[in-house]
């Protein structure tokens, strides 16, 4: 810009100084003519006033008198009679003139009084000025007074201009375009500045500023500055809501993909990808990702072809297996257009839905077991009268099957309320010792029948933060699982030390074990290792789901190690 700004300057220079200079020729030319036309014209008026001479050819000695006194001023004088005789000539013999009569001057003087004309002399041959006047004498005629000037000075005069004028325009053109550059470079300074400062704004660094200068250049740059401090308040603005809106989905618990419109991903969550696995460095496309990440892709471009979004669910094989709710469709809204998937982990709430359709099940075949069975025994005692041996027996087994239906409903009851997540008043304690004495004492009767002992060495006044109720409850289940599944002449010792800042309970028997197979599944509702002998034992096989979810109740963990033959032992740490 620099440049073009310092040619045009430099044109509009050269041609303002060629144009000045050709308006100054002929205006110069002009001056002199009229300098010319005073002289001649003051010269007449002095001739005039001269008397005429007496004895012969007194008009030729006046000419050549006049021409003397005048002799400085170089003129020519000549006097012509009415009829166009020269009478006298200061510079030539009148003798040889021919008559002046057409002399365009003569002529204009003697019709209006006084003539001018431009022409080449006959007699020097030079370019003159003539001027004359008509003057009348004593003797009544009249005689025209002429005095000429040689303009030979002005084609001196003009090729001295020519000459003045192109070295004047030669230095002159220096000198502008000397200032020219440096006007330029003053007035581009301000435009380069901006355009730096524009530069490193559109490069994304807000709040630039330029310094104002007092002139036009001085309100630009003022009001760039206003534009740049409103730009930098909407970018921070932009900004926070960028980071507002990318935090928000960023802490989502669904993933979100986002894809503009050639299919390049603009948006993607780490909650996404923790479902879907991680994405490789270089993938800018769904298709390069792979894995999962196809599916997702299928679904968007079913959204492409139906026109409309589309929602499906995902099971991805894993590990781990995930069950995903799948929302897909195209974004249409903004000029740009693009794809939006969104993912929500629905896999605890399949599972849930499984766990409840299979505790529905089950708690239903519980039902129905002793159910049928009282049902049974009551239609025998009806359908006629027994001994009363028989009939006792008959009472003894309905008492049993109501006992257990009355257990497993209490056990029900008990899960559902520990699943509701209510706990019991805050700030609560229990001490384990003394449960665990309780609890043995109130099992002691059943023990001695099956020839197993307890032996309770927790350290005295540990306490846990749970209440009393739930601690009974995961202690009985324990233990008295401990004690069923024993052999005559086995134990169960319960132990409870403080460790690293929490009370870690072991519950240990010498009973029979528990096969590797079925540790995994242990603590599922009505999971029974031996179905047989756990309902012989009276189990309802909820006893290993509660003291789960107690022990998660109050963010602890259990832990079961056992061998077959050996006896089994539940490791429960729980937060004093």
């Amino acid at each position: 810009m620099r440049k073009r700004l310092f040619r045009a300057a430099a044109l509009a220079i050269l041609a303002g100084l060629v144009v000045a200079f050709l308006f100054a020729v002929p205006l110069m030319g002009q001056l002199y003519t009229d300098e010319t036309q005073k002289r001649l014209d003051t010269a007449l008026s002095l001739v005039c006033g001269y008397s005429l001479p007496e004895g012969s050819q007194p008009y030729q000695r006046l000419a050549e008198d006049a021409a003397g006194r005048l002799e400085g001023e170089g003129l020519r004088i000549t006097l012509i009679a009415e009829d166009g005789t020269v009478l006298g000539d200061s510079e030539a013999d009148p003798a040889q003139m021919g008559s002046h009569a057409a002399r365009p001057e003569v002529e204009q003087a003697l019709r209006t009084g006084q003539g001018s004309d431009i022409r080449r002399s006959d007699t020097t041959g030079e370019r003159e000025m003539y001027r004359a006047v008509v003057q009348s004498m004593p003797d009544g005629s009249r005689v025209v007074f002429r005095a000429s000037l040689s303009l030979a000075g002005e084609g001196q005069m003009q090729a001295t201009l020519w000459g003045c004028g192109l070295i004047g325009i030669f230095m002159g053109l220096i000198v502008a375009l000397v200032a020219a550059h440096y006007s330029a470079g003053r007035m581009v300074r301000p435009l380069q500045e901006l355009t730096a400062a524009a530069r490193r704004i559109a490069e994304g660094e807000p709040g630039v500023r330029v310094a104002a200068a007092p002139d036009e250049m001085g309100e630009l740059s003022q009001a760039f500055n206003r534009m740049s401090e409103q730009l930098a308040a909407a970018h921070t603005e932009l900004k926070y809501n960028s980071e507002r809106l990318a935090g928000l989905l960023q802490g989502m618990d669904d993933g979100v993909i986002a894809l503009d419109a050639e299919g390049r991903i603009t948006l993607l969550t780490r909650r996404a990808q923790e479902l879907l696995g991680a994405v490789p460095a270089a993938a800018s496309r769904l298709t390069e990702c792979g894995g999962n990440y196809l599916a997702v892709q299928g679904l968007l471009d079913r959204a492409a072809r139906e026109g409309e979004p589309v929602r499906d669910t995902l099971v991805l094989a894993g590990p781990p297996e995930r069950i995903l709710q799948a929302y897909a469709a195209r974004v249409n809204e903004t000029r740009e257009g693009g794809a939006l998937a969104v993912l929500s982990d629905v896999t605890r709430i399949r599972k849930l839905e499984i766990m409840r359709s299979e505790f529905v099940a089950n708690v239903t075949h519980e039902l129905k077991t002793p159910l049928t069975s009282i049902r049974g025994y009551i239609e025998l005692l009806k359908s006629g009268p027994r001994d009363e041996e028989t009939a006792r027996s008959f009472y003894e087994i309905i008492e049993i099957e109501a006992e257990r239906l009355q257990k497993l409903t209490d056990d029900i009851l008990q899960l559902s309320e520990i699943e509701s997540g209510a706990r019991d008043p805050e700030n609560e304690t229990a001490g384990i010792r003394e449960t665990a004495e309780r609890i043995a004492e109130s099992l002691r009767p059943e023990a001695e029948e099956r020839g197993v002992s307890f032996r309770i060495e927790a350290e005295p006044g540990l306490r846990v933060g749970a209440s009393p109720r739930r601690l009974h409850q995961l202690l009985k289940n324990l233990m008295e699982n401990g004690m069923k599944y024993n052999r005559p002449g086995g134990t169960v010792t319960v132990t409870a030390a403080k460790e690293r800042g929490v009370a870690v309970i072991r519950v240990a028997d010498t009973g029979i074990g528990i096969p590797a197979e079925h540790l995994d599944r242990i603590f599922e509702r009505f999971y029974r290792v031996d179905k047989g002998r756990s309902r012989a034992q009276g189990g309802t096989g909820l006893g290993l789901s509660i003291v789960k979810h107690i022990v998660s109740l109050y963010g602890g963990d259990i832990q079961v190690e056992s061998e077959v033959g050996s006896g089994t032992t539940f490791t429960v740490r729980l937060p004093l």
